[in-house]
């Protein structure tokens, strides 16, 4: 956002149409504001609350995004594709001391304007990051951070099976980015692909998102990120709206082919300097992400039935810790501090003898030295090396 004053907003969608070759501005979208909310220029209906992306649609298709489906079928919207977006997590490693740098929130709560009064800071329980990727699957399009400073915003894709390559060339989309404020009129943000070397596989997407026209308008209050939290209500920038503008995009459009995409470690998204982010996100049928969700810890834990244990404890009693009951979530515990796990060791050429893999079979191949499990027959084996959300 180049002046915050200024009523413009900005959302990017990497998704995979119909033959797609380059970004590509969506004919409309649709959120969940007031029920069911839908708009397909500046002139729409402002939306001054919660607003999840819920669909859009490109030439005749509608691409339902798995926040809410419930919305789209309530108002006789059957004809859609069913997909599946969450956002990417993701930190801020610079911060700003500028009066612009801003977290925003919708200005209307159960239709009452929110005011100084009625809720004069953000608390300090959620980084700045969460505003990034909180609502339904984490794309609420009223939550954002504005003028964020120079910097990349990396996430890992390279976790199991990785990016899909039956996904490359599909006609279903893969990427959703957000910027919801005033574009800078001359500045880009960058996406892209790269190795573990930061090295750029395929190429790079420079996004000017001045030059996008508008799809909708939202009613935003702010709070000012450029100070320690609890973050203060910004009187001055509050209930004002701004546009929504929107882009999609592909896999291939980033040049990931079925020849470099086990290459694509990272995706990384360059802010210019004055982005204004409500969310990135990503298909979960297009990839698989390192995840830096914290646990739940709200709800029933479940209690794992079987154990294995060689500490002489199993069973009801207090003594004995209600074991493996105590051990929650699992589907099997196994304990001890003498006798070691060992899965089946082979080496990677000697995986084609286990001739009836299975999904979720491990072994450990001691040729790459990691715990590996069979995906599917598409991805194969693939070392279980880095942590991800269940």
């Amino acid at each position: 956002m180049n002046k915050i004053f200024k009523v413009s907003a900005f959302l990017v969608l990497a998704i995979t149409s119909n033959c797609i070759t380059a970004q590509t501005r969506p004919d409309a979208i649709y959120g969940d504001y007031n029920g069911y909310w839908t708009s397909s220029n500046a002139s729409g209906t402002l939306a001054r609350e919660a607003n999840n992306l819920v669909a859009y649609t490109i030439g005749s298709t509608i691409y339902a995004t798995g926040a809410d489906n419930n919305v789209l079928t309530s108002h006789g919207i059957t004809n859609f594709v069913n997909e599946n977006y969450r956002a990417f997590p993701t930190s801020f490693s610079i911060l700003s001391t500028a009066n612009d740098f801003l977290v925003g929130q919708p200005a209307y709560a159960n239709g009452a304007l929110v005011t100084a009064a009625t809720k004069p800071n953000l608390s300090c329980g959620f980084s700045l990051g969460y505003y990034l990727r909180d609502g339904k699957n984490g794309l609420d399009l009223s939550s954002a951070v504005f003028n964020i400073p120079k910097q990349e915003l990396v996430f890992f894709v390279n976790v199991l099976a990785d990016i899909n390559p039956s996904c490359i060339s599909d006609n279903i989309p893969d990427i959703i980015v957000t910027q919801v404020g005033e574009p800078h009129a001359t500045l880009t943000d960058i996406f892209k692909f790269t190795d573990i070397n930061g090295v750029t596989v395929g190429n790079e997407k420079a996004v000017a998102f001045a030059s996008t026209a508008s799809l909708g308008k939202a009613q935003w209050n702010f709070y000012s990120a450029s100070v320690a939290c609890p973050y203060p209500f910004n009187a001055g920038f509050s209930n004002t709206p701004r546009d929504v503008r929107v882009l999609t995009f592909k896999l291939s459009d980033f040049g990931i082919t079925p020849a470099n995409y086990r290459n694509a470690v990272k995706f990384v998204q360059v802010l210019s300097g004055f982005s204004d982010v409500a969310f990135s996100a990503y298909s979960t049928n297009s990839m698989t992400m390192y995840c830096l969700e914290n646990a739940t810890l709200t709800g029933t834990a479940l209690d794992t039935k079987i154990g294995i244990s060689s500490l002489g404890r199993a069973g009801t009693e207090a003594s004995n810790n209600n074991w493996p009951q105590v051990r929650k979530g699992g589907a099997l515990a196994l304990e001890s501090n003498t006798k070691p796990f060992v899965p089946t060791r082979i080496s990677t050429a000697n995986l084609v003898n286990i001739t009836n893999p299975v999904e979720g079979m491990m072994v450990y191949d001691t040729t790459e030295n990691c715990l590996k499990i069979y995906v599917n027959s598409t991805i194969g084996w693939r070392c279980f090396n880095k942590k991800t959300c269940p």
